[in-house]
């Protein structure tokens, strides 16, 4: 049993002190008393004796001597046996007493000895408080100067100095959890300072050497964080090196080459950022708002199979080379209002769980949105498809919302479901559109949709009967 406010032994509380001591007799005491009671008898004897010896002849008087004889024996042994009885509580009283008396000894002694265990574990605790806090105060200097150290280091000329400073915030991040939020926010922050742009013709060897040692050391800091938020092959069962629940600012950045592929990204902000070279997030899962507002991608962009559980923000973008979104998952809201695809854009099979805006974006080659699924409403009002349109098998599980798009090229439709209303007023389909086993469960409209090229469609593709504008004379585009 413990003291529940300091966790130490407790102290017993000391025993009660008998109320009353006897005082043992001495011998002299006992003879007294054993005397006296015999001469108390004796005398109460030989007083009734005398009073009936006055005349010894009478039978009647001898019988009364003997019964005073009969009467003083009685009495000389009840006063011995009470004597006797009072010898014997006393000697009982004095054997508890001492019992006590021994109790209390053992409970002053058990006293003192806890006190003394509890001094020294007090003492024990004292000391192990001020190792830790010597401990810890060291550990916290000896990171200190470790992460100044390489700190500097990262601020160096000479590129090698800077790698060395990369790989030393990354040893202290690994093994201090409590400093890698701060170690990735000073590794984000290396990224997002300026990059001065190669001149044109460059034909300064030096600055040329200067730029690729540059492009190095920022190739190898992204790479660390990559590296350090992969959680594995296996699910639920992260490797040691993986950094969770991180936040990574890269606002702004220059990225060459960037690959986060397979990544757990906690909450990310890419706003502004220019992409150089092939852009990869296949497979990697962003947890929170991910926001690649007025980014751009001068190359390939590949997010297949990744998953976007917050909201997805590419508006305003612009992604130069091809843009694969293969199998992507958005389970809230997906916004690409304003973008810009100047290659292929790739939505096959891709998944938006909520609602998903492509208004007034830009889709300069092909367009492939083939078995995608949209659970909520698509908006593509004002879009733009200059190349080739394939919706074949997409279910518009939502509103499917086509008001002023442009098809310049061939759209096809096939086999697509509209389980809700599809509006399609004043779309301009430039080329030819393919709408063969496509489904259209509620309302479809085509008023002032203007066709290249006339629509095969058969009445039981709607519930209320083909639309005029699909079943009489068709106005070309």
């Amino acid at each position: 049993m413990t003291d529940t406010a300091s966790g130490l032994p407790p102290v017993p509380r000391p025993v009660d002190q008998p109320k009353q001591i006897v005082t043992p007799l001495s011998g002299r005491a006992v003879l007294a008393m054993a005397l006296g009671t015999a001469l108390v008898v004796a005398a109460t004897v030989t007083a009734l004796w005398i009073g009936l010896t006055t005349d010894g002849a009478d039978p009647s008087r001898v019988n009364a001597r003997l019964e005073v004889l009969r009467i003083g024996l009685s009495l000389g042994l009840g006063g011995g046996g009470l004597f006797a009885l009072y010898l014997a509580w006393r000697r009982q009283r004095s054997t508890d007493l001492a019992l006590l008396q021994k109790e209390r000894d053992q409970a002053d002694v058990a006293r003192a000895h806890a006190l003394q265990e509890r001094v020294a574990a007090e003492n024990r605790a004292h000391q192990e408080r001020v190792a830790l806090a010597t401990e810890t105060d060291a550990t916290a200097r000896r990171i200190t100067e470790l992460f100044t150290k390489a700190v500097e280091h990262l601020g160096a000329a000479e590129a090698p100095v800077r790698l060395g400073g990369l790989y030393a915030l990354e040893r202290l991040a690994q093994d201090n959890s409590g400093q890698r939020q701060t170690i990735v926010n000073v590794v984000c922050a290396y990224l997002r300072m300026p990059v001065d742009p190669p001149p044109e013709p460059d034909h300064d060897p030096d600055a040329r050497r200067q730029r690729q040692r540059e492009r190095e050391v920022r190739l190898t800091a992204q790479r660390i964080l990559a590296g350090h938020l992969r959680p594995g092959p296996e699910p639920g069962e992260p490797v040691a090196t993986f950094w969770p629940g991180l936040d990574l600012d890269l606002t702004g950045a220059v990225l060459c080459e960037a690959d986060f592929s397979g990544c757990h990204l906690h909450a990310l902000r890419l706003n502004d950022v220019t992409f150089l070279g092939t852009a990869g997030f296949t497979g990697t899962t962003f947890a929170g708002d991910v926001a690649f507002e007025h980014a751009t991608f001068t190359d390939d962009a590949q997010f297949g199979h990744a998953t976007f559980a917050g909201r997805a923000h590419f508006r305003g973008m612009t992604f130069a080379g091809s843009a694969d979104f293969a199998e992507t998952k958005f389970l809230r809201g997906a916004r690409f209002e304003g973008t810009s695809f100047t290659a292929d854009a790739g939505f096959a099979g891709a998944k938006f769980a909520r609602r998903a805006w492509f208004a007034k974006t830009v889709f300069a080659r092909g367009a492939e949105f083939g078995s995608a699924r949209f659970a909520g409403d698509s908006e593509f009002r004002g879009a733009a498809f200059e190349g080739n349109a394939r919706f074949v098998g997409t279910t518009f599980g939502g509103n499917a919302n086509f008001p002023g798009a442009a098809f310049r090229r061939d759209v096809s439709f096939r086999e697509a479901v509209f389980a809700r209303d599809a509006t399609f007023l004043g779309v301009a389909f430039d080329g030819a559109i393919g709408l063969r086993d496509a489904k259209f469960r509620k309302n479809a409209e085509f008023r002032g949709a203007r066709f290249a090229h006339a629509p095969r469609v058969t009445a039981d593709q709607f519930p209320g009967g083909v639309p005029p504008e699909l079943s009489g004379p068709i106005t070309l585009g």
